[in-house]
């Protein structure tokens, strides 16, 4: 999985792009941990995610609880049908401001 960050100062915005899953899961979880304490809001663009395994799906749940300690937000765009339809099999779809 390739993440480009789009700085909008106090709002980032990551444009993820591949497969999110057992083997990027972790390098995901280290650079969203390093960049919750630059921004108020964080948007996860998935314009280009093809896949998200639960593994990803453990990754983007982290970033919320990091986001919602600081109480900041967390935002997702662009989401495919299988990712949404796995968003929503996990229940994480209810937590999610999903645009």
């Amino acid at each position: 999985m390739d993440v480009k960050l789009v700085n909008r100062g106090a709002e980032g915005e990551l444009i993820l792009t591949g497969d999110l899953d057992t083997r990027t899961a972790r390098d995901a979880d280290q650079l969203f941990a390093q960049l919750v304490p630059r921004f108020t809001t964080i948007t996860l663009n998935m314009q280009g995610l093809n896949y998200i395994s639960s593994a990803g799906i453990r990754t983007i749940r982290n970033l919320y609880l990091l986001m919602m300690k600081k109480s900041g937000k967390l935002g997702v765009t662009n989401v495919n049908a299988n990712v949404m339809e796995v968003f929503e099999m996990t229940g994480l779809a209810g937590l999610l401001n999903i645009r």
